[in-house]
């Protein structure tokens, strides 16, 4: 058992470095965008991964859970709370960008406020947790 929670650790660790690159990589996207249509485009291509790399990091922790007995610690609970939180802020950038209209000149100034804002709190998180389970 310690073979596959080791072996799970460090693919956890690994997605969630993938996780802060993908949040990064939005960012930057979403900061170079000078139009709407091009930018909801990419945007759409680029969010399953973001979808793919939360659910990499709730599988893999599903298998230390599981590798150590389904232990429901204070971190583990608090791991848990954050990944509801995070499919949550997704699903709800996902909807906007949806809706985006993007005949709309100014469509795009008024997405950028609101979707860095939901990036930003998705990378505090992910990073308050990490510095959390890098300090144990």
């Amino acid at each position: 058992m310690d073979t596959m929670y080791s072996m799970s650790l460090q693919l956890h660790f690994g997605f969630v470095l993938v996780w802060l690159g993908i949040i990064v990589f939005n960012g930057a996207m979403l900061q170079f965008a000078v139009q709407a249509p091009d930018y909801v485009r990419r945007a759409r291509v680029a969010m399953p991964f973001s979808v793919m790399a939360i659910a990499a990091m709730a599988f893999t922790g599903t298998v230390m859970m599981a590798a150590k007995h389904l232990e429901f610690t204070l971190e583990n609970i608090a791991m848990i709370l954050l990944t509801v939180v995070l499919i949550v802020l997704e699903s709800r950038r996902y909807k906007t960008v949806r809706r985006l209209r993007t005949k709309l000149p100014e469509a795009l100034g008024l997405y950028r406020p609101y979707a860095l804002k939901l990036l930003g709190a998705e990378l505090v998180l992910t990073m308050l947790m990490t510095v959390w389970m890098s300090l144990l």
